[in-house]
């Protein structure tokens, strides 16, 4: 999240090897942070509130990795921040390869995602929980961003964006609907659901009676 127009556009440069979102105000923050992204890169100064407002909501959903990136220096806003779960914090102005290299050690950092006593090891394309399930890449890159929202629905597009940073291969509709199909069937063991549909986004369960349909 970033409101200085000049500071994003270099941003946007710095960080375009990257699939990104850019919201200017706190408002939209907490309107896309939900989608499942990998990483959060957290203004404090909005036009509409202070930045900790949303890590605060952030943190009772998810431990998905928010670095905190702004122009406040106070030695009690930085330790405010690491108090509400920031997990990185940095000043501007700031050199942006500094800055993408950060951003590159903290997702190198955060290769398994967890939810509700499951762990998905994403290098080891492992899921343990109930019962261990090996899963494909590609199954993999589909459950990524679902892991990542907690009980929030993640949308078709940003599970087929996943699928595309995780293996380079496209996907269309159709075929993330085929491959959910099969990965329901092996996740069941493991008291795991995907529920939703196309239409309202996809999000896990933790249940071993719940029939997934969409």
């Amino acid at each position: 999240m970033e409101d200085d127009p000049d500071m994003r556009e270099a941003l946007e440069y710095a960080l375009s090897d990257f699939d990104c979102l850019f919201c200017s105000t706190l408002a939209q923050g907490f309107k896309e942070w939900i989608r499942g992204w990998d990483l959060i890169i957290l203004d404090l100064s909005l036009p509409d509130g202070n930045g900790l407002e949303l890590l605060q909501v952030v943190r009772l959903e998810s431990d998905v990795p928010v670095l905190v990136f702004s122009g406040r220096k106070e030695e009690s806003v930085i330790l405010d921040a690491y108090a509400q779960k920031g997990d990185d914090y940095i000043t501007k102005p700031v050199r942006l390869p500094v800055l993408k290299a950060k951003i590159s050690r903290m997702l190198d950092r955060t290769e398994i995602r967890r939810f509700e006593g499951y762990s998905l090891e994403v290098s080891k394309n492992a899921l343990s929980g109930l019962c261990p399930v090996q899963l494909t890449r590609t199954e993999t890159a589909v459950l990524e961003p679902l892991f990542g929202s907690g009980y929030h629905a993640v949308s078709a597009e940003r599970i087929i964006r996943s699928v595309w940073t995780r293996t380079g291969h496209d996907m269309s509709l159709k075929t993330l609907s085929v491959r959910l199909s099969g990965l329901r069937k092996k996740l069941k063991p493991a008291g795991l659901a995907v529920l939703g549909s196309r239409v309202h986004g996809y999000w896990l369960q933790r249940t071993e009676d719940e029939d997934a349909s969409g």
